[in-house]
């Protein structure tokens, strides 16, 4: 695995500079720069702007109570995604354009389940939540209602002359004997 990562790493700037140096002579040395940092600009922003909605989405399925899977990993997908296109180069700002479009995205999802689905185990209990439990649980169910009972007190910025009022404060008296 060790040699593997070496590997990648010595060979994918290769590859990358291989890539932007034809890019450079087919369009030209300032239009290739100009698409390199517009490719970074656009990871930024995506960044910004959809991991905030992803974050939402996995909020509302978490408050649903259903399983975020498919949410987390969209979620996961799209930063890294953006990263992707943040870094310099047109190998790697193809394969983050890739995770960032929904039917690729959608592709590589079924593709990582098949992948990973060999390695992991999955255990479920046995313990299931009726609606009667779930209610009581939430507070709506058994024999209790809405109506509280509570009392009103209307306040006003007018002194209340039948008010009753505090007794006026004592100095602490010295108990144990000691003038200090």
């Amino acid at each position: 695995m060790f040699v593997i990562i070496l590997s990648l790493l010595i060979i994918w700037p290769i590859a990358e500079l291989f890539v932007m140096v034809a890019v450079a002579q087919s369009i030209g040395f300032f239009w290739m720069l100009t698409l390199v940092f517009a490719s970074t600009v656009s990871g930024i922003l995506v960044l910004q702007h959809r991991g905030r909605a992803h974050w939402q989405r996995l909020r509302g399925a978490v408050s649903e109570r259903r399983p975020p899977a498919r949410e987390a990993f969209d979620g996961v997908a799209i930063t890294t995604g953006a990263v992707l296109l943040i870094i310099p180069g047109f190998i790697t700002s193809g394969l983050g354009l890739l995770l960032l479009f929904p039917p690729t995205r959608f592709l590589v999802r079924i593709t990582a389940f098949f992948f990973f689905a060999s390695r992991f185990k999955v255990a479920t209990t046995g313990a299931t939540w009726s609606t009667k439990g779930y209610e009581a649980y939430r507070g709506r169910g058994g024999d209790r209602g809405y109506d509280v009972e509570g009392e009103a007190v209307d306040v006003t910025d007018q002194v209340d002359p039948e008010a009753r009022q505090l007794p006026p404060a004592e100095p602490p008296s010295n108990t144990s004997g000691q003038d200090t």
